[in-house]
């Protein structure tokens, strides 16, 4: 082979080789550049005039809403002058705005008994949003037809306002006749419930469905209602209910996704944030796939998640049922909750929906069991007292008295300990270059003076699933969330006590001066002190105490308060066994004494 012919082989390797890269590379930049919605096979009205792709990102960019099914497809429209209609419910527990559009279309949802840190009630689904449920399918032309797109004929004669009381409850049906066919939605509201009925009925269905099917879901996730924008997002995921267990998909903390099907029986699909949820739950039937798919907008450090999912319904048995008769009716309903991610309320669904409670991560599932008893305790307590920063002071007192024999026995084994501190000393002198002697001598020592080693460290121990779990509680129950102790200072028990933000922000503290946090570190220092009597450990007294105050600077301020008030106790508690029972043992004698008497004796 010849000098061309080598180098030409070369070339060609190496082009080969990098052609991979290339490609990936234009797709990422791609892929960022949209926001992780792909935007292959878009199916384009003619007629319409073709934008370019970067003015279509910067429309996507300005809006920071996308409809994921009209990047996909445009839908033939159709004129069937049907004005728009916008009802306005009220309910105890909702407000919401039920439109004709779509067929009760829900363009808006709040919860009157949750509040959001942006205005006066938490929004579930929000119309500068534009998220939501939706129905959409296939035609037998192969355009897809989303019925949000359609106004339909209101056949209720409710037209403006609604009221309904606790035990109400009313249904608004809405009418379309497209292609042949009619789709008759109804729309039922109940008085006590987050959740409404929907029952899709459509005739001659053969005239609309393309291989018999369609597809409800939901687009554009949900609103944040926190303060702490990041940190409710985080929590933001996707989720489908498939043969018992549940698969998870989320965007990641750049924005980026790759839409994902997932195929098998699906019981129901629900997207959350921190403390809300919403799922589509059929009734007396299951889905086929799940096809997840969204993308996110990062604004500084915030990614805003944006989930769409969809369920896909087959009616391909009823059509084989129907050979020789060719209309084929269907009808079927489904449950869609919008509300809170409470334990007590989502458990009565029977569905597993309470699984998304306290589950987020591998921390809440090891907790998860302590943690729900906690929310029990602390359940039953509020049935008697009003407020959670009472509940939180009578739970730590009534924690500390079942640990009492505990802590009493821990407290004298480091008080003996202290004691034999000096000889212990000794020892590692005498035995600095034989560890295993050392550690016999060590442990005669121990045993002649009846200490556990480990006996001062087991309370401590014991505290660290019941601290892991009121970390959970405090911070991810919606019981907890907005709840008061004393206003102006510990006005929210889910979050830090903030009197001031700083103009800076310090390493590990953050710009946040907590005052709770700083109790709880003077509290720790009394403790230590009444403790440690080494000299030689005196800078511990005070290294724990700061490393604790920077590590809980910016937790809940109802962990702080709990923690503050056990530690409070716990000093009390050794005040106390300090001054009864006290009974002076002698000082141990240093080692090298006590072979001086044996000599001599």
């Amino acid at each position: 082979m010849d000098k061309k012919s080598i180098l030409a082989v070369v070339l060609i390797t190496i082009i080969i080789i990098l052609l991979p890269s290339y490609y990936d590379l234009i797709i990422d930049k791609s892929q960022e550049q949209n926001n992780g919605i792909e935007e292959t096979n878009v199916i384009e009205n003619k007629t319409e005039k073709k934008e370019s792709t970067q003015q279509k990102e910067t429309t996507l960019n300005n809006e920071r809403k996308i409809d994921l099914y009209d990047s996909l497809s445009k839908p033939i429209k159709f004129e069937n002058n049907i004005v728009e209609n916008i009802i306005l419910v009220e309910t105890p527990l909702i407000t919401a705005k039920i439109s004709n559009r779509g067929g009760g279309n829900v363009l808006y949802w709040s919860l009157k008994e949750y509040g959001a840190w942006s205005s006066e009630s938490a929004k579930i689904i929000d119309e500068n949003l534009k998220n939501g449920f939706k129905f959409n399918f296939i035609s037998i032309d192969g355009v897809s037809i989303n019925l949000n797109d359609y106004n339909f004929t209101n056949g209720s004669e409710i037209e403006s306002n609604l009221i309904l009381n606790a035990n109400d409850s009313i249904t608004l049906d809405y009418y379309l006749n497209i292609f042949g066919s009619q789709i008759k939605k109804s729309i039922t509201i109940f008085g006590e419930k987050y959740h409404i009925n929907v029952t899709v009925s459509i005739d001659n269905s053969e005239k609309l469905f393309l291989n018999n099917e369609y597809q409800i879901g939901w687009i554009n996730g949900l609103p944040s209602n926190e303060k702490n924008e990041e940190e409710d997002y985080t929590y933001s995921d996707a989720y489908a209910s498939m043969g018992g267990e549940i698969e998870e998909f989320n965007i990641d903390s750049e924005g980026k996704v790759e839409p994902v099907l997932y195929i098998g029986e699906t019981e129901w699909i629900a997207i959350r944030t921190k403390y809300f949820l919403a799922a589509i739950i059929p009734k007396d039937m299951k889905a086929e796939y799940v096809n997840f798919s969204g993308y996110g907008y990062k604004s500084g450090e915030v990614v805003e998640r944006r989930y769409a999912a969809d369920m896909n319904i087959s009616k391909k048995d009823i059509a084989n049922m129907n050979q020789n008769n060719k209309n084929i009716n269907v009808s079927d309903s489904f449950t869609i909750y919008m509300g809170p991610m409470d334990h007590s309320i989502l458990s009565d669904y029977q569905l597993n929906l309470d699984y998304l409670i306290l589950n987020h991560g591998w921390y809440e599932e090891t907790f998860r069991p302590v943690t729900l008893f906690i929310l029990w305790v602390f359940k039953i307590f509020k049935l008697f007292i009003p407020n959670y920063g009472v509940v939180i002071i009578l739970f730590s007192i009534i924690v500390k008295i079942l640990v009492y024999p505990l802590t009493k026995k821990s407290y004298k084994s480091m008080k003996e300990m202290s004691k034999v501190q000096p000889l212990i000393t000794e020892l590692r002198e005498k035995y600095k270059g034989d560890p295993q002697r050392l550690n016999k001598e060590t442990m005669k020592l121990y045993k002649e003076h009846k200490i556990n080693p480990l006996g001062g460290c087991l309370p401590t121990l014991l505290q660290l699933p019941l601290l892991g779990a009121l970390f959970i509680l405090f911070r991810s129950t919606i019981q907890l969330r907005g709840a008061s102790f004393i206003p102006g200072w510990i006005d929210d028990l889910s979050r830090s006590d903030t009197l001031a933000t700083l103009p800076f922000s310090l390493p590990l503290y953050g710009n946040q001066f907590n005052l709770l946090p700083i109790l709880m570190a003077g509290t720790m220092i009394i403790q230590s002190k009444m403790t440690m009597k080494d000299p030689k450990q005196k800078a511990m007294v005070y290294m724990m105490p700061i490393f604790m105050l920077l590590l809980f600077n910016q937790f809940p301020s109802g962990l702080n308060l709990y923690y503050t008030l056990f530690n409070i106790l716990t000093i009390i508690q050794q005040k106390l066994i300090d001054g009864t029972g006290k009974t002076k043992t002698p000082e141990p004698e240093p080692i090298a004494s006590k072979k001086k008497q044996n000599k001599k004796r």
